[in-house]
């Protein structure tokens, strides 16, 4: 009996969630699955052309979004505009790139650094806009926020 593969891009493939999930999946691989751990050094997902691309030379049926442009606080301090905007451009593409290439489910990973600012404990992601985040990584920040807006905006207009 021939099986219909599940192809399953992980972009963020070198970070940290990325190695754990590596790290499980070696130790329970299945027949009916391919992974693709997609790093920086196989594409620069900025870029809506090498983001097509990799979806062309892939076709993978599902993602799991945990790429970003990250660079720790002092990074973050006096740079918002870049990481809001970089992060942004990164999380479009990808969400274009999963529709338009018919993607059947798309994860992304948000971080806990998108809480408010001032919140109470303990936080769950029903509280992720109940207030604006610190303001030394608003940029970043935001837009995590924004993967999760834009990701409710697509799986309404397109399912």
């Amino acid at each position: 009996m021939d099986m219909e593969k599940n192809v399953i891009l992980v972009t963020g493939g070198s970070g940290l969630v990325g190695k754990g999930i590596q790290m499980v999946i070696s130790s329970d691989m299945r027949e009916d699955e391919e992974w693709i751990f997609l790093t920086s050094k196989d594409a620069n997902l900025l870029n809506k052309e090498e983001t097509f691309a990799v979806f062309d030379k892939y076709k993978p049926t599902h993602v799991i979004h945990l790429a970003a442009i990250v660079g720790g606080l002092y990074a973050h301090i006096g740079a918002n505009c870049e990481f809001f905007r970089k992060n942004m451009q990164m999380n479009d593409n990808i969400l274009e790139a999963s529709h338009k290439t018919n993607v059947k489910k798309l994860v992304s990973c948000l971080s806990t650094c998108i809480f408010p600012n001032k919140t109470s404990y303990p936080i769950d992601e029903n509280m992720v806009h109940n207030g604006p985040p610190h303001p030394s990584n608003f940029g970043f920040s935001y837009a995590k926020r924004m993967m999760d807006v834009l990701s409710t905006a697509y799986n309404e207009e397109h399912g």
